[in-house]
């Protein structure tokens, strides 16, 4: 292997996916935020139910909870209904990162990708994610990678996509 490619084969398991998407949404999200908010909504909600508006009272007990349940299924059920939706991701990846581009190989996928079709990236402990529209995403699991893989694979990445999004 060059200096210059990074491999990786990896199969993400069901918990993996689900622990990137977690973080994927707590980094879109202000989950801390938009959970107090909700209780402090819902809270002057109840409080306005022993007032003459009732009518607000119960428009900021609604917002409140539909925010609330927003949240959690943001972070509790999408990443898990994603991924029994998405058979692909049950398949092994074998690919190969070079700053000519990107070899994707799965069961079902033979492509060539682009840099250019990625627009940021994210790091933690555990994951890179790199995402290629508002909404769709690639995981890739840091085990797949030596420590000497994983620093050459955030070069090319800080080289090709610029800084990390959210570094951990």
């Amino acid at each position: 292997m060059s200096l210059n490619v990074i491999e990786a084969t990896f199969t993400i398991t069901r918990e993996e996916y689900i622990r990137a998407m977690r973080r994927h949404y707590r980094s879109k999200l202000s989950v801390v935020r938009d959970v107090v908010g909700s209780c402090v909504v819902i809270g002057l909600g109840l409080y306005l139910l022993n007032t003459s508006n009732a009518m607000i009272a119960w428009f900021a007990i609604v917002s409140g909870v539909l925010l609330l349940a927003l949240v959690g299924y943001a972070i509790l059920l999408w990443p898990n209904l994603l991924y029994r939706w998405q058979p692909k991701l049950k398949s092994e990846y074998r690919l190969r990162f070079s700053e000519s581009g990107i070899e994707f190989r799965t069961d079902s996928i033979d492509a060539n990708l682009k840099w250019t079709m990625y627009q940021a990236w994210l790091q933690d402990k555990e994951f890179f994610i790199l995402y290629h529209s508002v909404r769709d995403l690639s995981v890739i699991p840091k085990r797949c990678m030596t420590t000497d893989s994983e620093v050459g694979f955030r070069s090319l990445l800080e080289r090709m996509l610029g800084p990390a999004r959210n570094s951990n």
